[in-house]
């Protein structure tokens, strides 16, 4: 079990930090209305004009999770230049 966490992305690698940022401006619920205008016309778009309240509830634990990790991520990389 130990092999696997030395194998994984180290804490402060910028791949992590670069896709949890990502992940955290997609699911960001302010973004909601721009990810329903560029679904539009697709199944996802219809769901989540139909579900709003279902999206943000799905959304918003992702963005707070990614958000954090990316915030920290970042700390550590300036604690790192100190």
């Amino acid at each position: 079990m130990g092999d696997l966490r030395k194998k994984a992305l180290p804490r402060g690698h910028p791949a992590l930090t670069y896709l949890m940022g990502t992940l955290a401006v997609l699911t960001c619920p302010c973004h909601l209305p721009i990810l329903i205008v560029l679904l539009s016309g697709t199944a996802a778009g219809v769901f989540l004009q139909k579900n709003l309240l279902v999206a943000v509830l799905v959304l918003l634990p992702i963005f707070l999770v990614t958000a954090l990790s990316t915030w920290r991520l970042l700390d550590k990389k300036d604690e790192e230049r100190r």
